[in-house]
């Protein structure tokens, strides 16, 4: 191996050992697994990032990261009532089915 990708190798190492502490630093990302972006507001209809906010979320510094943490509390509650306490009424979201109500 020459000392040019030795170096590559080794600097690639770095940046990816800084960014597992980062992430091991910093809040637990806001991923409940319902991954699907609403057309109307860009937004995923789970946690509530854009898909620039899920991408850099890796890269953030914690701080940055609490930031967003806290902007995506005012987007949940923004949407509704519901959707601020987890109840799934954020826009995109399937519509609630009564218990009394048989699905079709």
């Amino acid at each position: 191996m020459d000392d040019q990708r030795a170096r590559r190798l080794l600097e690639r190492e770095r940046r990816r050992a800084e960014r597992l502490k980062a992430l091991a630093e910093g809040p637990p990302s806001p991923c409940i697994g319902v991954c699907r972006i609403d057309d109307r507001s860009g937004w995923c209809i789970g946690c509530f990032r854009n898909i620039d906010e899920i991408r850099e979320w890796m890269i953030m510094p914690p701080a940055e990261r609490h930031r967003l943490l806290e902007e995506l509390k005012q987007r949940r509650a923004s949407q509704s009532p519901a959707a601020a306490h987890g109840a799934g009424s954020h826009p995109g979201a399937a519509p609630a089915v009564k218990p009394d109500e048989k699905q079709k």
